[in-house]
């Protein structure tokens, strides 16, 4: 059965000095269509991935994927001609042709489900002396020969508030009518 890992994981709760900045973000999945599509496509690893914009890519791990939608390429926050090289048509994600024009980049949302042989391989013994999912571990797996990592394409709203910018942006826009994202579904409620 596949696990989904939470942003801090034991093992990085258990280190001495962990000096990322936190991740904050604002969404709504289904993670039982996320876990789905997983099991699915046989991948030891899937990441939850969205399109998003040059102004935004550095931001973000990006990737790379095939027909069959297995990451090919992964690059963590890349800059300059990397960022650049990291460029896709993202019209193979469904998007139009003036949603990929605006949005020719594949980030990672930092949410993965595992084949859980894998992730306590991963842990235990291939990357154990790692502490970060997408900077070290998923990069340096995805590289290796044999290794199964997928993209699961997330087309719901989804923002990063990490930022006070980011959150005075975010927030303001729950008051346009009709909001970019609902806090009320009696289907899918939030809990706090």
């Amino acid at each position: 059965r596949p696990i989904t890992p939470g942003i801090l994981t034991s093992k990085q709760k258990n280190r001495k000095s962990n000096k990322k900045k936190p991740f904050f973000f604002r969404y709504r999945m289904d993670y039982a269509k996320f876990v789905e599509h997983h099991r699915a496509t046989g991948a030891d690893i899937t990441i939850g991935c969205l399109p998003v914009d040059p102004e935004r890519a550095s931001d973000f791990g990006l990737m790379k994927v095939d027909g069959s939608g297995k990451v090919v390429e992964f690059a963590e926050k890349p800059k300059g001609d990397a960022l650049t090289a990291m460029q896709v048509d993202t019209t193979a994600l469904g998007l139009s042709p003036a949603e990929a024009a605006d949005k020719p980049y594949i980030a990672s949302m930092g949410i993965y489900v595992f084949k859980k042989s894998v992730l306590t391989d991963l842990l235990t013994a291939k990357y154990a002396d790692c502490n970060d999912f997408g900077g070290e571990i998923i990069p340096k797996y995805a590289a290796s020969s044999g290794a199964h990592v997928g993209a699961y394409l997330f087309t719901g709203y989804w923002e990063d508030i990490g930022t006070i910018k980011s959150f005075f942006d975010a927030n303001l826009a729950l008051a346009q009518h009709p909001p970019r994202f609902e806090f009320y579904d009696p289907a899918a409620p939030i809990y706090t």
